[in-house]
């Protein structure tokens, strides 16, 4: 429970006159599920509002896509031990036969709407979603007649990325029509289908060409699918949030007034019984000092920047909404994710090209031993880039607490102070050997939350407004301990956890955080804002749905450690905020949903 109310708790429900009916709890529990999960989809699906001719269709089939691309992650291990594992050629990719075509037909549907995107777009995006698809089908298609089985296949291949050049600039030129996306998706599914059938060839001298070339498409696309997979990461957070607030809003009509001491004397038994079970469950060598310390610099960080971003925007006259908190991260996540991944992108990139580039040199790698300290650069601009986007959130943090947007303010700086944690080791050095752990932080946060119930009922100030304040709070912490609850189930079926929890946040952010394409402007009208976000989700379940399959990470692009990261960061920071916009709420006796 998260918010609070300061006039008598009526119940819901009850009639204009005579005694109030208490709701019942299949009421609560239907207001419960409506304000989790209904509502967010209802306010943040992709919205039938001016769209042209054809695009329902597309967004449709861009849906089906997505299911197909979850079910084969779902299914992965089944397809693993039942299909033959393609191996030939001494790849080792473990990659089922059966699975091949699937990510073909998903691949060719992502390509044909970036371009369909392209089409409507300003005109750096049809350049480079252009590009995109010429590469993609030139990738596919564009083989020697020995390796193809004969001059066919790359002849279609030049055809069809000879249409798309010419069909682009023509077609923005024109009104949009429902025959575009069919005929982009035939030109570019062609292409590849044609390169498919003719890497067949290969499989007579014992090479099987398909799943190296989906290996080398998903290391490429894995990149681009990097900001995504962060966001997903936070997706649990969120839901837990929002589930919270919801329950709290139901229990406030079933609640009475003096029942609240009783409320929170409950929660706090169950808190502390789940806390020693935690704490007897502990390594002491592992999960001691060395994660406190980092647990208790991010709360005091935390609490000390919300107090003073919610003084600063109070002279506005603003206060933060819990229940708008996921909102506001919804509309941050996607920039942070990028500015994090974006700065060592660049790095990364060059620490896997200049190898090659060496090698081709007169005295190869060998006369060129700097070449080998490129991937260490990686491993050191990390906390440099987080200490600096933690600041930039920061700074941008004030500056929405003086334009009276105080929870946009607390949600930047909270993730800016859990980023300036994360880079700690800039000024600590390797004082301080722990990581910033998310149960850990919620241990802390829990004891500050049971000192300030001690320290009110000592005063005794703990009215019922503030006891359903501490409450709800204590039911945050409860829930926050058990996050992964919703994950784990899938990750049992599926085998291994990062992939669950990477399937529930693309599922969540698809049907909820789709708010920017239904939006428009000059430069970006609602039909492309709808086709860059089936394309940014679908691109992402591709990833997914290949490392699924495969389950070797050093094949493509890992996804797992970027969701773990968005957790961490944008997860953490949004409860964070959450917990001192109630906290606060609570102390001053307001509600804060």
């Amino acid at each position: 429970m998260v918010g609070v109310s300061a006039g008598p708790l009526a119940p819901v429900g009850a009639p204009a006159a005579g005694p109030a009916r208490r709701p019942r709890l299949r009421t609560f529990a239907s207001g419960v599920l409506r304000q989790t999960l209904l509502d967010p989809v209802r306010e943040g699906r992709l919205r039938d509002q001016g769209w042209p001719e054809g695009l329902r269709a597309v967004v449709l089939a861009g849906y089906v896509v997505f299911a197909a691309g979850g079910l084969l992650v779902v299914l992965s291990g089944p397809l693993r031990r039942s299909a033959a594992l393609s191996t030939a050629g001494g790849s080792g990719l473990g990659l089922p036969t059966a699975a091949a075509w699937p990510l073909v037909v998903m691949l060719s549907f992502v390509t044909a709407l970036l371009l369909l995107a392209a089409v409507r777009g300003p005109w750096w995006l049809a350049v480079l979603g252009t590009l995109f698809a010429l590469v993609q089908m030139g990738v596919w298609s564009l083989r020697s007649p020995s390796s193809s089985g004969g001059w066919g296949t790359p002849l279609l291949g030049a055809a069809a990325m000879l249409a798309v050049v010419v069909l682009v600039p023509v077609r923005r030129r024109r009104r949009s029509t429902w025959w575009e996306f069919p005929l982009l998706w035939a030109l570019v599914g062609g292409a590849l289908a044609a390169g498919a059938v003719g890497m067949r060839h290969g499989r007579t001298f014992g090479f099987d060409f398909v799943p190296v070339t989906l290996q080398l498409t998903a290391a490429t696309l894995g990149f681009l699918a990097l900001p995504a997979a962060t966001i997903a990461g936070a997706a649990v957070a969120e839901i837990t949030v929002r589930a919270t607030v919801a329950a709290t809003r139901g229990a406030q009509q079933l609640t009475r007034a003096r029942a609240a001491f009783a409320v929170l004397g409950v929660l706090v038994g169950l808190r502390l019984l789940q806390l020693g079970h935690q704490l007897a469950g502990r390594d002491p060598v592992s999960q001691g000092w060395n994660l406190l310390l980092p647990a208790l610099l991010v709360v005091a960080g935390t609490g000390v920047a919300g107090g003073l971003l919610l003084a600063t925007a109070r002279r506005r006259g603003a206060v933060p909404v819990v229940g708008d908190l996921g909102d506001e991260l919804g509309a941050i996540g996607f920039p942070v994710a990028v500015a994090l991944i974006a700065v060592n992108l660049p790095v990364q990139l060059l620490a896997a090209a200049v190898p090659v580039l060496a090698a081709l040199g007169p005295g190869g790698v060998e006369d060129q031993t700097w070449v080998n300290d490129l991937p260490l650069l990686v491993e050191v601009l990390v906390d440099p880039v987080r200490a600096l986007v933690g600041v930039g959130l920061l700074v941008l943090a004030v500056r929405a607490a003086r334009a009276g947007r105080a929870g946009r303010a607390l949600v930047l700086g909270s993730v800016g102070v859990v980023l300036v944690a994360l880079a700690r080791s800039l000024v600590l050095g390797d004082r301080v050997a722990g990581t910033t752990d998310p149960d850990a932080l919620n241990l802390v946060a829990t004891v500050v939350v049971l000192a300030a119930v001690v320290v009110t009922s000592v005063r005794r100030r703990l009215t019922p407004v503030r006891a359903l304040g501490f409450a709800g709070v204590l039911t945050l912490s409860a829930l926050v301990a058990h996050r992964t609850l919703l994950a784990d189930p899938l990750g049992v079926l599926l085998g291994f956890s990062g992939a669950a929890l990477l399937l529930v946040g693309l599922t969540w952010d698809l049907l909820t955080g789709a708010g920017w394409g239904n939006g428009s402007s000059a430069r970006f009208p609602r039909p492309t804002r709808v086709l860059l976000v089936l394309t940014n989700s679908l691109l992402t379940m591709t990833v997914l749905a290949y490392a699924a399959l495969v389950r070797d990470g050093s094949t493509t692009v890992y996804l797992d450690p970027y969701a773990e990261l968005g957790d961490l960061v944008l997860g953490t920071g949004l409860l964070g905020a959450a917990v001192v916009a109630v906290l606060d709420a609570a102390w001053r006796g307001r509600p804060a949903v």
